[in-house]
């Protein structure tokens, strides 16, 4: 079966090796990258039809820049995953130390940069292949009517250029697929309770009026300041002042001086939690100023106050 990264030719046209370098040392790994992470994100009849198309240099069609993007991707990310075994040999006796007679062996900050190099380039490219295909979504079919597309089909925030709009995850769809439980949950909490599902199902319906639009905007802005504030604490995203990602396995973030410490992100999940609620706040005024266009929505009465008010001739008391 045809693959992305077939042999040493595919690898050297995304990452530079030497000319004796053994391919057979990272075809495992590129295997294993192929699997977890474009079939495990796109499906195995999206990518089917994307290996066996023929890559054209210099062709910029979007499944011809898809396939290269991922290529990409697979190379920097086989790589990565074989670092810690090319320079090893595993024989009947235990493992031995490969070393070359004419060079020396790079020492632990090499390889560190090394690999932070390869995991950037690898999630850009992916990042960068999900853009071009959410952009032109109908000429990916399978991907667009598979289970790893409409996931998001009934969700407020469905793409990965919504959620990064509004707070940045680098445009990274791994990050993005990793945010969909507490994006529901934050849906649920909130939005449906506030909302009711008539009215939340009316936000998440493309339209051309343009007051559902700017509602829809309004819930959208509403969700991501809330997820934030959600998975602030969670340890599975590293974040900055101005952005997250989600934390990889396969290689940790270093903790860099840009990451927050616990006193400043526990001021941006609050401050997160402050805007989301505002938003949901200036939602529910422009819905009620609008009733017969949100025709199914119904407005709370604060029962805890209500059901304390005592009917008496002079007026209402407590």
């Amino acid at each position: 079966m045809a693959r992305l990264i077939n042999d040493i030719e595919d690898l050297k046209r995304h990452i530079v090796v030497s000319a004796t370098f053994d391919f057979k040392k990272v075809l495992p790994f590129a295997k294993r990258a192929e699997r977890k992470i474009i079939l495990g994100l796109i499906g195995r009849d999206q990518y089917d039809t994307i290996v066996i198309h023929h890559f054209i240099p210099d062709n910029d069609a979007p499944i011809n820049l898809v396939r290269e993007l991922f290529e990409e991707a697979v190379a920097n990310l086989s790589l990565i995953l074989a670092l810690p075994t090319i320079d090893l040999l595993i024989t009947n006796s235990g493992t031995k130390k490969v070393e070359g007679s004419e060079s020396s062996n790079a020492d632990w900050r090499d390889k560190l940069n090394l690999k932070r190099s390869l995991m950037k380039t690898f999630t850009e490219a992916l990042d960068d292949a999900f853009v071009i295909m959410e952009d032109n979504i109908d000429q990916f079919s399978e991907w667009r009517d598979s289970r790893y597309y409409t996931v998001f089909s009934d969700a407020l925030v469905r793409h990965t250029k919504t959620f990064n709009d509004n707070f940045s995850i680098k445009n990274n769809r791994a990050t993005f697929l990793a945010l969909k439980p507490y994006m529901d949950e934050v849906e649920d909490q909130y939005l449906l309770s506030m909302l009711g599902a008539c009215t939340l199902d009316m936000l998440k319906k493309h339209t051309p009026d343009s007051i559902i639009t700017s509602a829809q905007v309004l819930a959208q802005k509403a969700l991501v300041a809330l997820t934030v504030a959600k998975v602030a604490d969670t340890g599975m995203f590293a974040f900055t002042e101005t952005s997250f990602t989600i934390v990889y396995d396969e290689v940790p973030w270093e903790k860099s001086k840009l990451e927050l410490d616990a006193e400043k992100l526990e001021r941006l999940r609050k401050a997160r939690q402050t805007a989301g609620e505002e938003y949901l706040k200036r939602l529910k005024k422009m819905i009620v100023a609008n009733p017969t266009i949100f025709h199914c929505y119904v407005d709370k009465i604060e029962t805890g106050l209500t059901s304390k008010l005592i009917l008496k001739k002079s007026g209402l008391t407590l």
